[in-house]
């Protein structure tokens, strides 16, 4: 019976700590910058907007780009439950070799369930 209730304890226990997390969420995975001009090294600043749904403050660590075209801006503060924030994320056009539409990938790593959320900036890149 000790055993057992030993075993409960801890079950109970872990459940507590894995409820007790923040959890970020965003309105939209993608963002899309428009038309951007190779030849006049146009730029655009896109944002995503995200909450922390969780119950403890969440801290964002640092974000990963698939193009260094593309410059991200993470909070500095930690995001207190049920507060929203912004990432901007500003693409560059100039030294593309790309002409089109592009997809730009971008990783965001954070305290809490999952570690890191990847958003997405599509831009068409023109003359």
């Amino acid at each position: 019976m000790m055993k057992y209730v030993f075993f409960c304890t801890i079950v109970v226990c872990c459940a507590l700590s894995a409820a007790a997390q923040p959890r970020l969420t965003f309105r939209s995975l993608m963002a899309d910058a428009g038309r951007l001009s190779v030849g006049k090294s146009e730029s655009r600043t896109v944002q995503f907007v995200c909450r922390n749904v969780g119950d403890q403050p969440l801290l964002f660590d640092h974000a990963e780009t698939s193009c260094p075209c593309a410059d991200v801006k993470l909070p500095d503060k930690p995001l207190k439950p049920g507060k929203e924030a912004k990432i901007k994320v500003t693409f560059r056009a100039r030294d593309l070799d790309d002409r089109g539409m592009v997809t730009n990938l971008i990783t965001v790593f954070y305290s809490g369930p999952g570690r890191y959320t990847r958003l997405r900036v599509r831009a068409e890149l023109v003359e």
